[in-house]
């Protein structure tokens, strides 16, 4: 598990605290000011045991938290979403055949287990996959579950979870449900802007034929709906999304596999305050390329991407700016 810090000048790697594992990796992380940050992801206590991991930053050294391993035991550590020293929030899925998910709260001293409504699909599986929150009273996150289209065929929809300060409800996201057992929806990333501006981006993705294209829907602070957004080759998937400039310059990205090709390459896709466009990015290496998170300072002029290159077993760093 490596840990590292961008300085205004820099990368250097930061020493990160002893979990008690021979194997831990982190997939998330949020922070409401340089001393005040949160990192999630998992640890392997035992051989094909996977436990919660969490991390906090207090603007000197990383600790390692058992509070956030209690709240969401029994799952893996997914994303976080940090709004003040004494308020975060933080889900747990990916784990389990039964899994439904967990979300905690941090209120400055520990973590809680939070009770959080769950979609009507028959007790059947669902997930949570991303968070994000633009303030203590607007907090979004976006999961999966799984449906029963008729008694022998089951589909696979996307939802969200909201918190508006009092109370969390389940948001309906389009289509809710589909019809069609061979075609499956899933949002890996979300980024809430205003109480009238949120964004989530993923995959819809075809059973039957094996393909899938990239899915972008918006809250306009009423309801949800699907953006139409360009789709290249036959895998198109959208790992990430960020903001800036306010709701005029939207970032998301992926990867793709051109027609005919195995071989994956970036995806950078541009909202303009209209339309979603294709952005072209580099790849790093005549392997396969992928980008899996995205993130600017509102405002800023320069948008940093991260991900792999390589090929299987063998994969490498990519790191990508523009601006």
């Amino acid at each position: 598990m490596v840990i590292d810090h961008w300085n205004g000048a820099a990368w250097s790697q930061v020493t990160a605290p002893p979990t008690g594992s021979s194997t831990s990796s982190l997939t998330a992380v949020s922070a409401s000011s340089t001393s005040d940050a949160w990192a999630v992801g998992r640890s392997e206590p035992q051989r094909y045991s996977w436990s919660p991991l969490g991390m906090h930053w207090n603007g000197t050294a990383w600790s390692v938290s058992t509070s956030l391993a209690s709240a969401l035991s029994g799952q893996l550590g997914v994303g976080v979403a940090d709004i003040s020293p004494t308020d975060a929030y933080a889900i747990g899925g990916h784990l389990g055949s039964a899994h439904t998910g967990l979300v905690a709260q941090w209120n400055g001293s520990t973590w809680t287990q939070l009770t959080v409504p769950l979609p009507k699909n028959n007790n059947m599986n669902s997930d949570l996959d991303a968070i994000s929150a633009d303030s203590a009273s607007d907090v979004w996150i976006v999961g999966t579950y799984l449906f029963e289209v008729n008694p022998s065929d089951y589909s696979e929809e996307d939802y969200s979870l909201h918190w508006n300060g009092n109370s969390w409800k389940i948001v309906p996201m389009p289509p809710n449900p589909g019809t069609n057992p061979n075609v499956g929806y899933a949002l890996g990333a979300i980024k809430a802007n205003s109480p009238t501006d949120v964004w989530a981006v993923g995959e819809q993705y075809n059973f039957t034929t094996y393909s899938s294209s990239t899915l972008i829907e918006h809250y306009n602070g009423t309801k949800w709906s699907i953006v139409p957004s360009p789709s290249p080759g036959t895998q198109g998937v959208l790992n990430d999304v960020t903001t800036s400039n306010a709701s005029n310059n939207v970032w998301a990205v992926g990867d793709y596999t051109p027609t005919g090709s195995s071989v994956a390459q970036t995806l950078t896709l541009n909202w303009n305050g209209n339309t979603w466009n294709t952005v072209a990015s580099p790849n790093g290496s005549t392997g396969s390329s992928a980008l899996y998170a995205v993130a600017t300072t509102p405002g800023a002029a320069i948008v940093q991407a991260v991900g792999i290159t390589g090929v299987y077993q063998a994969y490498n760093p990519l790191a990508m700016q523009n601006g």
